[in-house]
């Protein structure tokens, strides 16, 4: 997840590209609600930190639906298999309600619980203030190592 990507942002974005053939950018919306921040001060290392835990309640709404020709499990299978594809841990099921508005269009409500980790790492131009020294909102690098160099030794043949 980039600086300015959430949760909630990548789930919109699926939905959008899965049911682009049936559904508009400018028909579905989404936003946060009953925010919770848990703080956590955590160093990850590389100069970075995980600050805090952003959990909330996500909302997506989709309007003008075409539930007659897409059936709205599509929409059910589609946030779950987003789900266990990024958040397998998480115990709340997500809430749908789905409100018919003519014979052609329905409007589908999800609410969902996310988490987004709110990670820093210096910057001299950043805004956030921490420990006496500026840092950006940003993902901690992580860094994989490519190669491993071992020397095995039998006690005996040294």
């Amino acid at each position: 997840m980039s600086q300015a990507t959430t949760q909630l942002q990548c789930l919109t974005d699926f939905l959008l590209s899965q049911l682009s053939t049936v559904i508009k950018a400018n028909d579905i919306d989404a936003w946060q609600e009953h925010g919770e921040l848990h703080i956590t001060g955590e160093d990850k290392g590389a100069n970075g930190y995980l600050l805090a835990k952003w959990q909330h309640t996500a909302v997506i709404a989709i309007e003008r639906f075409p539930h007659r020709k897409c059936n709205p499990y599509n929409v059910f299978a589609l946030v779950a298999a987003y789900m266990i594809d990024t958040q397998p841990q998480t115990d709340t099921a997500p809430q749908f309600d789905i409100e018919v508005i003519s014979k052609d269009h329905a409007q589908i409500l999800i609410e969902v619980e996310l988490v987004d980790d709110i990670e820093v790492t210096p910057n001299e131009h950043g805004c956030v203030l921490f420990q006496g020294q500026h840092y950006q909102v940003e993902q901690s690098p992580i860094y994989v190592a490519e190669t491993l160099d071992t020397k095995v030794s039998i006690k005996g043949d040294e």
